[in-house]
């Protein structure tokens, strides 16, 4: 677990290394685009917001670094020498959902009032508490951040067909996430995945942040998928 979690961190640490010397990696970027910050809520307190905003070289900096410490002290918590061993404590949860609040916080400075950070908040803290209580068995409880690309099927042009199965698909180059395996005889079993990593949801709702587009996107970037879906799948 040791080996394991030296590797991660090195990844991590080469990652952000990458980011920082040419942040938003794809092919090229047009001479003089943009970069974009898109959200996307469904459910979370009752709102359906999204919204894409331009964003500062050096707020995607804090961003990057602020998911690159989440995914560290993320890392730390699977050591065999954290306080709950490999497994992760509900102490550990609780300073994993601090990072995420963190991260809202940023997202408020940049969004502006629009954005309901305490809202989120207590969306992010309800999915923690489901991951750690009685799941239930129809609908999966789903965090995930990391560096990577993401791909909403049909979001361009809110066709019927996307609205209703409402796919979210991620790739990670880095990145942790959490779910629970639905078994209609028993309570899900909640299982996580750290490091290169392939996430897929439907009937997703909840809160996703993403570097650049929300369709087919190419961009390299800092993603966070917080919410409950089904049919949920993490593939290491």
């Amino acid at each position: 677990m040791n080996v394991k979690r030296t590797i991660i961190s090195v990844a991590v640490t080469m990652m952000f290394l990458v980011l920082a010397l040419s942040p938003g990696i794809s092919a090229q970027k047009p001479a003089g685009k943009q970069q974009r910050l898109s959200i996307c809520m469904r459910g979370v307190a009752g709102m359906d917001y999204s919204i894409q905003i331009e964003i500062t070289q050096e707020k995607l900096d804090e961003l990057n670094t602020i998911l690159n410490d989440c995914l560290e002290k993320i890392n730390a918590t699977i050591d065999e020498s954290s306080p709950d061993g490999a497994n992760i404590s509900v102490f550990e949860w609780n300073e994993v959902k601090n990072s995420f609040y963190t991260m809202v916080d940023l997202i408020k400075t940049i969004v502006g009032e629009t954005f309901q950070d305490e809202s989120v908040k207590t969306f992010i803290s309800s999915i923690i508490e489901s991951l750690l209580g009685p799941l239930s068995i129809f609908r999966q409880p789903l965090i995930s951040i990391g560096i990577g690309i993401t791909w909403v099927p049909f979001y361009e042009y809110e066709t019927y067909l996307g609205k209703l199965i409402r796919p979210v698909f991620m790739r990670h180059f880095i990145g942790f996430s959490a779910t629970c395996r639905l078994n209609p005889f028993n309570h899900g079993l909640v299982y996580w995945n750290i490091g290169t990593q392939r996430v897929s949801t439907f009937l997703f709702n909840g809160l996703l942040i993403n570097f650049g587009d929300l369709a087919i996107n190419r961009l390299i970037g800092p993603q966070l998928l917080i919410g409950y879906g089904v049919f949920t799948g993490l593939i290491g």
